[in-house]
């Protein structure tokens, strides 16, 4: 019992927790290193200054670099990076009107320590001060990383208010670091403004249970710092403030608190305005040096347009992004509110209520799915509430069931995990997963997967053609003897199999449809070979299409029959020959009894 006693004072240790900082930190830099190639860059995969980030990003080398208003440096800056993705997302309206940029201002501000540091560095070792070279690349994901981790400590901060045990809030805290998408917006896309509502949200939360705590001038004008901070990161995060009643005994108290803070302390009231209004009044200030309005809304052609009919179900479970379907950990807040009703019932009518208010508003934007990216990334920026239910759970649930717990949010963070993986190679569609998709290539790593659901596959008519006839494919000149087995090396293009197909008279006016079958060996997980076609005009291939089939294969070394249709809305009288290749995939592939069913059908 007392080693028992020992390791559990040994986790429960606030050194604990800094070393989970720390370890935490370094798989995060590890992986971002992985992907952009920092130490290594014959792995690099990616920048990360890309899409939404970009339009994030700019607004620092405009204030700090070339102190223009309208963003015409990016267009030198496309010219001298024209591999990149940097100068994304800033609109440039066809009228003559100069560029503007609808990004908030928050994100910039977050990183902008960072942006200082990453310029003085280009600086002093002698690499292009432009805003965009090397060491602000390095940076960029520097902050990423620095604000997840003062994210985690801000949400320390506030659960150890609620007397959550340290070792609880490292378990609850790395449900949320392995088991969401929270690390696929470190190190894949950053510098998206998530990262920073995340951190900021987190820190509001603490701040505002202090000031239920105490009556306290200093942590009065941090929150309203805070808020301000939030609001011009993203503006959805002041659904955040609903919460804040729900820290206090009572809602009577609140009430008083507002009541004493109108009446008797006006001057800290007007002070946390004044802080507020500073944050404000910047976004403000940098819409207008854009447009010549004051405006804090730049999303003008973007709207909540399904406010009164949001997309609940499909931003919770759809297979297209839904938040528990790339997230199942998060399932743990359904009994953690239970838990939580029983223990805290104020913190529990808060949460749900701030997650139905969230999840409402999000569910109502034009763009529910929130264009590219993995699972629902808007419910980045509230992870700090979201926990608050699971380290409830963790903290009150009986020895045995939360053995049960740590198992399941294992198996939860391994699948959070494996999805993240399929992102950054492009098994799982980056925008547009459907329940056929999702299943096809699920908990699947192997690159023979890569861009499978990507790819467009064409499907025969269900009308009967006019004509059919069978041809088999020819290998080396010679036909392929049905029932034999054929190793097809990569280093020798010229025993690929293949079959040439000759527009017969009478076809001309009629449409092309083939069907190929064949059965197909895989030597290893990551060969993925495919079927080509060309079509030839007077000798010329004008057009072709590929067809990838590993993902058709269950097994490796094994054969297993793959159907492939070509239906490309060809016309004979189009081609004068169409030839269908095998084409192995390194080192090799093997194939058996291939044939393909040639087939006419009328035009439509």
């Amino acid at each position: 019992m007392k080693i028992i006693a020992a390791t559990w004072r040994l986790l429960n240790h606030k050194g604990f927790f800094i070393l989970f900082l720390v370890l935490l930190g370094g798989l995060y830099g590890t992986k971002s290193d992985r992907y952009y190639g920092w130490t290594n860059t014959a792995v690099r995969k990616g920048e990360p200054i890309i899409a939404d980030g970009a339009g994030y990003y700019c607004h620092l080398p405009q204030w700090f670099i070339y102190k223009t208003n309208n963003f015409q440096f990016l267009d030198s800056i496309a010219k001298k990076y024209p591999k990149s993705r940097f100068t994304n997302n800033v609109y440039v309206p066809g009228d003559g009107k100069p560029p503007s940029n609808k990004y908030f201002t928050g994100s910039a501000v977050a990183m902008t320590p960072f942006f200082a540091i990453g310029h003085w560095w280009a600086t002093s070792i002698g690499v292009d001060a432009d805003g965009y070279s090397w060491p602000y690349l390095v940076m960029v994901n520097m902050a990423c990383i620095f604000y997840v981790l003062l994210g985690f400590l801000g949400i320390y901060f506030f659960l150890r208010k609620f007397g959550i045990d340290r070792f609880w809030i490292i378990v609850s805290s790395l449900t949320i670091a392995l088991g969401t998408n929270l690390g696929y917006y470190i190190y894949q896309l950053s510098p998206y403004s998530h990262i920073f509502s995340f951190a900021v949200i987190a820190w509001l939360l603490f701040a505002a249970k202090c000031w239920a705590d105490r009556h306290s001038a200093k942590n009065f004008l941090f929150l309203c710092a805070l808020i301000g901070f939030a609001i011009i990161i993203r503006p959805t995060s002041v659904l955040a403030l609903v919460f804040i009643p729900f820290l206090f005994a009572s809602t009577a108290d609140f009430l008083s608190r507002l009541k004493a803070l109108v009446t008797q302390q006006r001057l800290q009231l007007l002070a946390g305005l004044a802080v507020f209004g500073v944050f404000i009044y910047f976004q403000l200030w940098n819409v207008h040096l854009q447009t010549g309005v004051w405006a804090l809304n730049t999303y003008t052609n973007e709207t909540f347009e399904f406010l009164w009919s949001p997309k609940i179900v499909e931003v919770l479970f759809s297979w297209r992004k839904g938040l528990f379907v790339f997230a199942p950990v998060l399932f743990l807040m359904l009994p953690g509110w239970f838990v939580l009703f029983r223990r805290n019932r104020r913190l529990f009518w808060g949460s749900v209520l701030s997650f139905v208010l969230f999840t409402w508003i999000t569910a109502s934007w034009w763009c529910w799915w929130y264009g590219g990216g993995l699972g629902m990334r808007p419910y980045i920026d509230v992870y700090a509430l979201l926990v608050i239910p699971i380290a409830f759970l963790f903290q009150y649930s009986r020895i045995w069931m939360q053995g049960i717990l740590l198992v399941v949010a294992f198996v939860g963070c391994q699948v959070a995990q494996v999805y993240e993986f399929q992102m950054k190679y492009n098994i799982i569609h980056y925008d547009d997963m459907s329940y056929e998709q999702f299943w096809r290539v699920f908990m699947r790593k192997e690159m023979r997967y890569q861009w499978s659901v990507h790819l467009y596959y064409e499907h025969l008519p269900e009308e009967q053609p006019l004509k059919e006839r069978t041809l088999h494919f020819r290998r080396k000149g010679k036909p392929m003897q049905p029932g034999v087995f054929y190793k097809v090396e990569e280093w020798n293009y010229d025993d690929n199999p293949v079959v040439t197909i000759i527009p017969q008279p009478g076809d001309s006016c009629y449409l092309f449809g083939a069907r190929v079958k064949a059965e197909i060996y895989l030597y290893g997980e990551e060969i993925n070979p495919s079927f080509h076609l060309g079509f030839y005009r007077d000798g010329k291939m004008y057009d072709e299409r590929r067809f990838f089939v590993g993902q058709f294969v269950p097994e490796i070394k094994e054969l297993h029959p793959v159907t492939i249709d070509f239906f490309p809305d060809e016309m004979y009288c189009q081609f004068d020959s169409l030839r269908i290749d095998f084409e192995e995939s390194r080192p090799c592939s093997g194939i058996r009894n291939a044939r393909v069913t040639q087939y006419v059908y009328r035009q439509r």
